[in-house]
């Protein structure tokens, strides 16, 4: 089958060698690499050309538009996404690809997470099922893990660029209705994260998903239901932003659990919040 890999890059000379090597390294081989220089100043287009990606140039326009860029110039009938301080497993392409049914629209695999100071944590994917149904309130799929059909990214335009932050989630929630989802239980990917990242910042998060949350998270529903579950998607989004900043010492952590716990204070809604907000609380005493 015919893979085109897309990986948007500004100022990403110091991680596109490691990125580049592991998408090289496939044991499936993709048809076609593009890395979209989004307007970088250091020397990410030429290195990229030297590891031997096809490179595209453009003026800066934010994560959204690099990926839009890539895919609209692919001409592989599936995508792998994969941001350029991340990492694939060699074996993380034919995995999906095995996955993949007729109906089927995207595939994507567990992660591990990981810093400087080596791996944090490892993350099987969820289910596919119950992947879908999160995705209400909550993304579980990390856009380098992602294998899609290039025709379905691209159908409504591709990521919206007005978003930046919760691009991929609203991406997910548009390709759920046009096919079926598939998972990689294993951790196949590897997530970067610095102090650099969007993941590492909880405020640009929350302000993503002010973007999306009316015009796709709950677009569906009406009355009470809008009103419930947009409280409920805020208390779950206002935790992790809590973890997140606990996760970068910041002094936000305990400000962001107390307000999860007032937009939906029932210990029924994601009951951990409220184990959560105790140590946090315990943190910032101490």
């Amino acid at each position: 089958m015919k893979i085109g890999v897309v990986i948007p890059a500004y100022n990403a000379a110091a991680f596109l060698p490691r990125c580049l090597e592991s998408v090289f390294a496939q044991t499936l081989k993709p048809k076609e690499v593009i890395v979209v220089d989004d307007g970088s100043t250091d020397n990410t287009a030429a290195l990229a050309a030297e590891l031997g990606a096809k490179v595209i140039s453009q003026a800066n326009g934010g994560i959204s538009a690099a990926r839009n860029t890539g895919i609209r110039n692919a001409s592989s009938e599936w995508i792998a996404l994969v941001d350029v301080d991340d990492v694939w497993a060699p074996t993380k392409l034919e995995r999906q690809a095995a996955c993949i049914r007729p109906e089927t629209v995207l595939v994507y695999t567990g992660i591990r997470i990981f810093d400087d100071n080596g791996v944090r944590s490892e993350q099987p994917a969820v289910d596919a099922v119950s992947a879908r149904k999160m995705l209400r309130y909550r993304n579980s799929i990390t856009p380098s893990t992602a294998l899609a059909r290039r025709e379905m990214l691209m159908r409504d335009g591709g990521f919206r660029k007005d978003v930046g932050g919760c691009e991929d989630w609203e991406m997910w929630v548009r390709l759920r209705q046009l096919g079926e989802f598939e998972a990689v239980t294993d951790p196949l990917t590897d997530y970067y994260v610095h102090p650099s990242s969007l993941s590492a910042n909880p405020a640009t998060m929350l302000l993503a998903l002010d973007r999306i949350i009316d015009t796709t998270l709950v677009a569906d529903l009406r009355g009470f239901d809008r009103w419930a579950w947009r409280r409920r998607i805020l208390a779950t989004q206002l935790c992790s932003a809590g973890l997140i900043a606990r996760d970068n010492g910041l002094k936000s952590e305990l400000r962001y659990m107390f307000r999860s716990l007032c937009a939906w204070p029932s210990p029924l809604w994601e009951p951990r919040r409220f184990a959560m907000f105790a140590v946090s609380a315990r943190n910032t005493l101490r």
